[in-house]
């Protein structure tokens, strides 16, 4: 017997709807990775416009937190925002390698 592929296991519906859930997941964690890179670089205005008002204590304690300044040791603010920025596409090119995937497997 040949297996079914997935295509042909879920309905037209439940294909979209599943592409749907996927494209409003990767939004949702690739928006938090820009908010903690606008933190990061310290990008007041525009962090403010993504996550609200907030006061500077507040914006101050939060870039602590991400840089790990209340630790031993700390990160850069250029390294971390290298790596906030390289994480950001590779999440990116991975949502779309696996998006466009699917056409080879089925």
């Amino acid at each position: 017997m040949k297996p079914a592929t997935l295509r042909d296991t879920l309905t037209a519906s439940q294909w979209s709807g599943m592409c749907f859930f996927s494209l409003a997941f990767f939004a949702v964690i690739f928006m938090e990775m820009l908010s903690d890179l606008l933190l990061v670089a310290d990008r007041r205005t525009a962090w403010k416009a993504l996550n609200g008002n907030v006061s500077e204590a507040k914006f101050h304690n939060l870039q602590q937190i991400v840089l790990c300044e209340n630790q031993k040791g700390y990160i850069k603010k250029k390294l971390a925002s290298t790596m906030r920025l390289v994480l950001m596409i590779c999440a990116t090119a991975a949502f779309v390698w696996f998006t466009f995937w699917y056409k080879v497997l089925l």
